[in-house]
């Protein structure tokens, strides 16, 4: 049998679902229960940590500020009188320019030294002291111009000047051919005085002994406290010393000056 469409069964009507009730005026949701290791709880932890750091950071700052604050205020103390810096730099410069006025006088003393006693001094000098001195002391009566001319070539300046007018008037020559005279000087040593950075220009000394020979020199005895005595072969010979200054001419020494040290 066919059914129409009233005649078939109609569902059941469905049942609405009751409205929730509503919180009641003023009430405030209960905040959701924190969950361990949320990111609000980290901002927070890492924010209590940097205000802890800073709190650390300033208590040592004011600790040191006031370390050094006590430190200024026991050093600020005036210094006692001479017991400064200042003090103290005196006596060190002193002390300095002391040693530099001794290591001065030190150089300044052996730059004069060693002028006057040089490393090295020409041979030649003693070589000519002596040949000089030899040539003025000695005089042969049987060769008067020979002599004269010997003495008058070791000679300049005015000494020779001296010497020649001396000489050329008689005098002691003429008196040494009345009486066959023969002398002559013996060098016994030459010592250096001086010499000049040149080494043209010097002051030696020569010791030695004056021989004088004649007719008559054999007959007396020498004066006593004159130094002097008589040869076997009849000649006085007495000690002399002489101190003589030397220069070049021409490339030979000659002698400018001459002082008898010791007067036999």
């Amino acid at each position: 049998m066919t059914q129409t469409p009233e005649d078939r069964p109609r569902p059941a009507p469905r049942s609405r679902p009751s409205p929730a009730p509503r919180p009641a005026a003023g009430a405030r949701p209960s905040p959701r229960p924190r969950v361990a290791g949320s990111r609000r709880e980290r901002e927070e932890a890492a924010a209590a940590a940097a205000s802890t750091a800073a709190t650390s950071t300033t208590g040592r700052g004011t600790a040191t500020a006031g370390a050094e604050s006590t430190g200024r205020r026991s050093g600020s103390r005036r210094p006692a009188e001479g017991t400064g810096p200042t003090a103290r730099r005196f006596p060190a410069l002193a002390a300095l320019l002391t040693a530099l006025c001794v290591l001065a006088a030190a150089g300044v003393g052996y730059l004069i030294w060693q002028r006057l006693n040089p490393e090295h001094v020409d041979d030649g000098i003693f070589a000519a002291a002596s040949s000089a001195v030899e040539d003025l002391y000695a005089y042969d009566y049987q060769d008067p111009d020979g002599s004269l001319d010997r003495k008058l070539a070791v000679l300049t300046g005015d000494l020779r000047e001296q010497y020649e007018a001396e000489l050329s008037q008689g005098g002691i020559l003429d008196t040494y051919e009345q009486v066959s005279a023969t002398t002559s000087y013996e060098v016994l040593d030459v010592g250096l005085q001086q010499v000049n950075d040149a080494q043209d220009t010097a002051t030696v000394v020569v010791f030695g002994r004056y021989v004088a020979k004649s007719v008559t020199s054999g007959n007396g005895q020498a004066p006593e406290g004159s130094e002097c005595e008589v040869t076997p072969e009849g000649a006085q010979s007495c000690v002399q010393t002489i101190r003589l200054g030397l220069v070049q001419v021409d490339g030979d020494w000659k002698i400018s000056e001459l002082t008898q040290l010791t007067t036999s």
